[in-house]
């Protein structure tokens, strides 16, 4: 069972205005990648079959990329042998696996992190293919943990990919070339699909900034939750794309505060369909006008399986 917590911050944003829709462009590298916390044998769509299986099928038309999350980060001891089938599966399909790791908004410290970071390395050795840093504040003050954690993965293996969860755009003081030096992939949105006025929610995505349309889209993905029909995905992925999102999950889970990430969303393979065909080419900036400043609420979920 997955338990969560969340955490609430208030910040003063400006209003965005979409002044119009782009014309849809030939196949880019986009991708998805798929917050995997759910145990393999389970996690299909509507909760029935293996959602890891579901992912391998995927993968021979869109690019997969599984987040693999025992429980809120590795468990000790020796590798799991289902998820070394369910790994292996996928990754001979074409697809990749990032684990995930926790850094408490910095509150965990540096040697901690690492640790774990370790961990699923002597576990899993080469069925990993980088790390997914969680909880992650990304300030001026706190640049300096983001960029060691970096570093200290790619003196692993410079071939493993760095993703970091920030979870919103803002870059609170940061500048862009240092906030992206932090990771090879951000997370720039993770939400709801729909929000009330004075909350962060995809609909008002992205809050009047535009800073993130100037660098490729490799370096940007987007995880949206609680998108109740297969219509609503596709304007929701499409939007992404138009935003910049290389890799992009969308999911009708999480509604009424339930888990987002327990099992696949029920039109995943509408999802895999419309990932594979061609892409929206992404706004300009002067296509993004600044609005009046707003604040906004934005929850974060911590997600946990228990062993």
């Amino acid at each position: 069972m997955f338990h969560f917590s969340g955490r609430l911050a208030s910040i003063g944003i400006a209003a965005a205005a979409l002044l119009s829709l782009p014309l849809v462009g030939p196949a880019s590298s986009v991708g998805i990648i798929v917050p995997a916390y759910f145990y393999p044998g389970t996690g299909g769509p509507n909760g029935v079959g293996d959602g890891w299986a579901d992912m391998a099928a995927a993968a021979s038309k869109a690019s997969i990329t599984a987040i693999l999350n025992p429980n809120s980060g590795p468990v000790p001891g020796p590798p799991d042998p289902n998820y070394v089938a369910a790994m292996t599966g996928l990754e001979q399909a074409g697809g990749k696996v990032i684990a995930y790791v926790d850094t408490g908004y910095t509150s965990i410290p540096l040697s901690t992190v690492e640790a774990n970071v370790s961990t699923y390395i002597s576990q899993y050795g080469k069925l990993i293919n980088g790390i997914f840093f969680d909880d992650v504040n990304l300030l001026p003050g706190t640049l300096a943990y983001y960029t060691s954690l970096n570093s200290y993965v790619k003196g692993l293996n410079p071939a493993y990919l760095v993703a970091s969860n920030p979870g919103q755009p803002f870059l609170n003081g940061v500048a862009p070339a240092a906030y992206l030096s932090t990771a090879d992939v951000i997370d720039i949105f993770e939400g709801p699909n729909t929000a009330p006025p004075g909350q962060a929610g995809f609909n008002n995505y992205p809050y009047g900034l535009n800073w993130f349309l100037s660098y490729g889209r490799s370096h940007f993905e987007n995880i949206v939750f609680d998108v109740p029909a297969a219509s609503e995905m596709i304007s929701d992925l499409r939007r992404a794309e138009q935003l910049n999102a290389g890799q992009i999950y969308i999911t009708d889970q999480g509604a009424n505060n339930g888990n987002p990430y327990g099992q696949l969303p029920s039109y995943w393979q509408e999802e895999v369909n419309a990932v594979a065909s061609p892409v929206a080419e992404p706004f300009s900036s002067g296509m993004l006008l600044l609005g009046g400043a707003a604040a906004l609420s934005c929850g974060r979920l911590k997600k946990r399986r228990a062993g």
